[in-house]
């Protein structure tokens, strides 16, 4: 083959080489939209239906925040939401329905917790990474799933910061744990007797299932006051109790935990929400970020409580992990969440080996006119 054979040959592969590059080009381009789709899973229907609605709302102005500014890396975000309405067969349902059908690669919730480790197992083998936005119990991050992450604290973890807050607050000063033998609160009395974190004696005050429970319990705290009283109650029992001890005129101070930052609770208590200190796991409400993620939410017709806000940033903390690792694959994904922290509406979150949260630093929040303000 002579010089000029050559270079014909060389020009023709060069100019093939070419073509199949463009070809891949608009391939890619076409094959963009949709490409990235994640899950949403909660009661979107039946009696916790606010609850998860919140949720799905949330993870879809956040979704929204995204494609705006053009997706990830150029990608653009689809958010395909199941209907579980807290049930654990439905939440298995769901799961499978979220990898089979919607090809789904990460999901927000379960949002409860019956349901959350009901759907974890298929989550998991499938290895869609599951952010939990709401879920406190800490058996979700303990089944040795690598890909469960938890927004929130932990109960084990607001014990240990109700303890921490008490001694610093309170210090040497009577306290009383309120609780209901649920779930939740056995778990908050359980580890607050473990821990021994705070400086003082605490007294622990059971709400019988029984008639009158609340004013027996009231008559006894009024007999001997307390200096600050903790509900590890859930929404309805808290409203019931503040309302009880509002009555009496009883002056202890009222803490609360986490799950009083909802809207059901602010709703249904209103006024009597206001001047409550609730334990919350967020940084700083005067940060632009939270500021932000407020406004748009409120622009949505989305109450900015921490439902709501847990959601977006769980939207924030994967695509912000998607950046990191380069890619929405999920094992890549999971260690970029692994290697630091990462910046959210609720502030530079971070997590350990088992998927919760390390280095929470909480804010004392209080109900105002139906937002979150400052204690």
């Amino acid at each position: 083959m002579g010089v000029r054979g050559h270079r014909m040959l060389v020009a023709g592969v060069l100019w093939t080489l070419a073509g199949l590059l463009v070809g891949l080009s608009q391939a890619a381009a076409e094959d963009r939209p949709g490409k990235i789709a994640i899950g949403v899973a909660g009661p979107m229907s039946g009696p916790a239906a606010g609850f998860g609605q919140q949720t799905a709302e949330a993870a879809r102005v956040s979704v929204d925040k995204i494609n705006s500014a053009g997706g990830i890396n150029g990608v653009p975000v689809t958010l395909k939401v199941g209907d579980d309405r807290c049930d654990r067969g439905m939440a298995v349902d769901v799961a499978k329905r979220h990898i089979e059908q919607d090809k789904i690669v990460a999901v927000i919730g379960p949002a409860c917790p019956a349901a959350a480790l009901a759907a974890s197992r298929i989550y998991a083998n499938a290895g869609v990474v599951q952010f939990s936005p709401t879920v406190t119990t800490v058996d979700l991050t303990r089944q040795g799933f690598e890909g469960v992450f938890r927004m929130l604290a932990n109960v084990e973890q607001e014990a240990q910061e109700l303890g921490r807050y008490h001694s610093a607050e309170h210090k040497g000063k009577k306290l009383v744990v309120v609780y209901i033998d649920d779930f939740y609160g056995r778990s908050i009395a359980d580890h607050v007797r473990r821990s021994g974190a705070a400086d003082a004696p605490v007294r622990f005050e059971p709400l019988l299932d029984m008639s009158g429970a609340y004013d027996r319990l009231v008559d006894k705290l009024e007999r001997d006051p307390p200096d600050a009283i903790y509900m590890a109650l859930q929404n309805a029992p808290s409203v019931e109790f503040i309302k009880k001890v509002h009555e009496r005129g009883i002056r202890s101070v009222l803490i609360g935990g986490q799950q009083l930052l909802s809207k059901g609770f602010w709703y249904a208590a209103r006024e009597h929400a206001e001047g409550i200190r609730v334990l919350a796991p967020i940084s700083s409400i005067d940060g632009p970020r939270f500021k932000a993620a407020t406004d748009q939410l409120g622009e949505a017709n989305v109450v900015p409580d921490l439902i709501a806000l847990s959601s977006f940033a769980a939207v924030q903390t994967w695509a912000a992990a998607v950046q990191r690792a380069g890619s929405s694959e999920p094992k890549a994904v999971i260690q970029a969440l692994r290697s630091g922290e990462l910046e959210t509406t609720l502030g530079r979150i971070a997590f350990d080996q088992k998927g919760d949260r390390r280095d929470i630093h909480y804010s004392i929040l209080t109900w105002k006119d139906g937002r979150l303000r400052p204690q």
